[in-house]
C-alpha cells in the first residue's frame, strides 16, 4: 500500500517550467531528464514518466515559452482597436515594455538551433511563426505581416547579441515604412 501524498496534479506543468529554467540557464546540450528533475524537486521517475524523451520535454517547454509570452505579444496585437494601436505593440514588443526579455531571447536562439535540427521543433517553430502572422493579420494586409513578423523576429535576434538599446523612432519608422508600403 502507497503511503504519503497523492501525486502533484501539477507535477507535469511543474516539471516543463523546470525545464525551460534549466534551458534558458544551460541550453540544449547542458539540459538532462536529471538537470531538471533536480529544479522541479522531483524524483527522476516523475520527468521520465510524463515525458519519455528529452525531446518531448524540450518540445514541452518551448510551448510554455511561446504561452507565456503570447499575451505580451500575439493577444495584444489581436486586442488592439486598429492598426495604430497594431503599430504600437509591434514597436512595443521590439523596444519597449513588452520587448522579450534576455532570457527568453535565450531561449529563442536555443529553439531556433535545435529546431535546426528536430523536425519536431522545427514543425513548432513555423507554427509559432504562422499565429504571430495570423494575430498581425488581424490589422495588417498578409505581406505587410509577413514583413512585419520577419522584423520583429530579426530585432529579437540582433538584441540578443547586442547590447545597445534600440531607439524607438527609428524602430517605429521602420514599422510604419513597412505597413505603409503594403497598405491597400
Amino acid at each position: 500500500m502507497r503511503k504519503g501524498v497523492a501525486n502533484d496534479p501539477l507535477r507535469k506543468d511543474k516539471i516543463a517550467q523546470a525545464a525551460l529554467d534549466v534551458l534558458a540557464e544551460r541550453g540544449v546540450r547542458g539540459t538532462t531528464h536529471r538537470s531538471i528533475a533536480d529544479r522541479a524537486g522531483v524524483p527522476l521517475g516523475s520527468v521520465t514518466y510524463y515525458y519519455a524523451t528529452l525531446e518531448d520535454l524540450l518540445v514541452a517547454a518551448f510551448e510554455l515559452m511561446a504561452r507565456q509570452m503570447d499575451p505580451r505579444y500575439g493577444a495584444a496585437i489581436r486586442a488592439a482597436a486598429n492598426q495604430g494601436e497594431a503599430r504600437e505593440v509591434v514597436v512595443d514588443a521590439i523596444c519597449g515594455s513588452r520587448r522579450a526579455t534576455d532570457r527568453e531571447l535565450r531561449l529563442h536562439r536555443e529553439m531556433y538551433a535545435y529546431g535546426s535540427t528536430s523536425p519536431r521543433v522545427h514543425g513548432m517553430v513555423r507554427s509559432f511563426e504562422a499565429q504571430a502572422i495570423e494575430a498581425l493579420m488581424t490589422h495588417f494586409p498578409e505581406p505587410a505581416a509577413r514583413a512585419i513578423d520577419a522584423l520583429v523576429e530579426g530585432w529579437w535576434i540582433y538584441q540578443s547579441w547586442t547590447p545597445t538599446p534600440l531607439d524607438t523612432e527609428m524602430v517605429r519608422r521602420a514599422v510604419d515604412a513597412l505597413a505603409d508600403a503594403f497598405d491597400a
